[in-house]
């Protein structure tokens, strides 16, 4: 029993003298660089976009943004798809997209003002087009696919996962 007890007692000993409050920049051997990924901006630091609802005389959509949080050296290539009830050039366009998706490029700014810590990012401009038509609400899907730049490619969706890959527009109809 008395070794038990010693043997507590010295653990005990060791973990307090081991701590300590102070830090040291010098003692950081290595950083680890983190992964770059591009992916849907949301509002404060939700992993999770509400759906974007509007009427088809809304006309131009512009704030789905896509970011590149983590910062890059470069332009960046982001493809995304689309998918969902809404039809393509009937309920809805994007400029230089087609009926499956789209490339949208995100332009590296450089800056060397420190303040200036907004991420690299761009909007997909979706245009809600009026049918005619009483068909009901529609929804168009955009996904991101792939993103890549000279030094690589990029992960998408917060931080590679399916957080922040997906985006949901509801159109409401007028008709």
């Amino acid at each position: 029993m008395k070794k038990i007890k010693f043997l507590i007692l010295a653990t005990v000993a060791v973990m307090l003298s081991s701590c300590s409050d102070e830090f040291s920049i010098n003692d950081i051997t290595s950083v680890e660089e983190l992964p770059g990924y591009v992916a849907f901006n949301p509002d404060g630091t939700a992993v999770t976009i509400a759906p974007f609802q509007v009427d088809e005389n809304d006309g131009l959509l512009e704030d789905i943004n896509v970011e590149i949080p983590t910062g890059n050296l470069s332009d960046v290539t982001v493809t995304y798809s689309l998918s969902g009830t809404a039809v393509f050039g009937t309920d809805y366009t994007i400029d230089g997209a087609t009926a499956s998706g789209g490339t949208l490029i995100i332009e590296h700014k450089q800056t060397t003002d420190p303040e200036d810590e907004v991420a690299d990012n761009e909007d997909i401009p979706v245009r809600v087009l009026t049918d005619g038509v009483a068909d009901g609400e529609k929804t168009i899907i955009i996904t991101l696919v792939s993103a890549s730049n000279a030094e690589g490619d990029l992960a998408v969706g917060r931080g590679g996962t399916d957080f922040l890959k997906t985006a949901t527009v509801v159109i409401a109809d007028v008709d």
